[in-house]
């Protein structure tokens, strides 16, 4: 009989005992297994999963956004936001570059600008569908803020500025909204109410001199003597020196806008900015 045989173990052989696994060994071997040996024969079975698209589907539909019917526009994007949780890569992947895209489209020297002025109005519709899981009212304290918004577009206010609307909105601003060509009205509002922010959206073919003289009669006329003025724009669309054109400083992307205003104030506020 072999000596490896069972019946042939001498009556002094002892047996090892048995080590139980821990969890966190347990686990480290399941994990292992369905690495090496499940998700290869699953993959060989069914194919591979699909790999991410968010970014080429995104630059897609930003590409078509404008161009087909509203309701199209409105359920492509609402089918890509479930539950509003894609509300910000949403406004920067695909609204902010559809607006690009049809800002380069046009001529803004064109006598006729009815089908531009169409096409903004189409984009603006489909950021106002959009739903967003982060507005006030999800349970964390709504900001205090208040902002006083002024477009310097001379027919229709730009995508960016809705979405900058949108953000302070999100942020728990309280917002006045002056319409297109208001400075007026944005300096009777500033006298007639105590805002901690003006925000001015710097659109394309704004003239520097307009400009400057909007944020003067703006400073003149606030009952806050200590209000912070600033502007939000296009890259490229702002010079490098804020108070070029008497402001305090810029907010760069529209989706960044109540965040860096929030910052400036909280600065200011601090007796850590001038």
């Amino acid at each position: 009989m072999s000596p490896l045989d069972g019946t042939a173990r001498p009556p002094t052989a002892r047996f090892s005992p048995v080590m139980p696994l821990t969890a966190a060994r347990r686990g480290a071997l399941l994990a292992n297994v369905a690495a090496q040996l499940l998700v290869p024969a699953l993959a060989a079975r069914f194919g591979a999963p699909r790999a991410g698209t968010w970014r080429s589907d995104a630059a897609a539909l930003a590409g078509t956004l404008a161009d087909g019917t509203l309701a199209d526009g409105i359920a492509a994007l609402a089918a890509l936001n479930p539950d509003g949780h894609m509300f910000r890569p949403i406004c920067r992947d695909i609204i902010l570059p559809a607006a690009d895209a049809l800002r380069r489209r046009y001529d803004p020297t064109e006598f006729d600008q009815t089908e531009r002025l169409a096409k903004v109005w189409q984009l603006r519709m489909c950021l106002l569908s959009l739903d967003d899981a982060e507005v006030p009212g999800s349970g964390e304290p709504a900001s205090m803020n208040t902002a006083l918004t002024l477009s310097g577009a001379l027919d229709m206010p730009s995508v960016e500025h809705g979405v900058a609307l949108r953000f302070f909105d999100r942020a728990g601003w309280d917002v006045c909204d002056v319409p297109s060509h208001g400075a007026e009205e944005a300096r009777d509002s500033a006298h007639d109410r105590t805002f901690d922010v003006a925000w001015i959206s710097i659109e394309p073919g704004a003239q520097e001199a307009d400009i400057r003289a909007t944020v003067e009669g703006l400073r003149r006329a606030s009952r806050n003597a200590a209000i912070l003025v600033l502007g939000g724009g296009l890259p490229g669309q702002v010079p490098g020196d804020a108070s070029a054109l008497a402001l305090d400083g810029f907010t760069g992307s529209a989706i960044e806008a109540a965040v860096i205003s929030e910052t400036a104030l909280r600065l200011r506020r601090a007796g850590l900015r001038d």
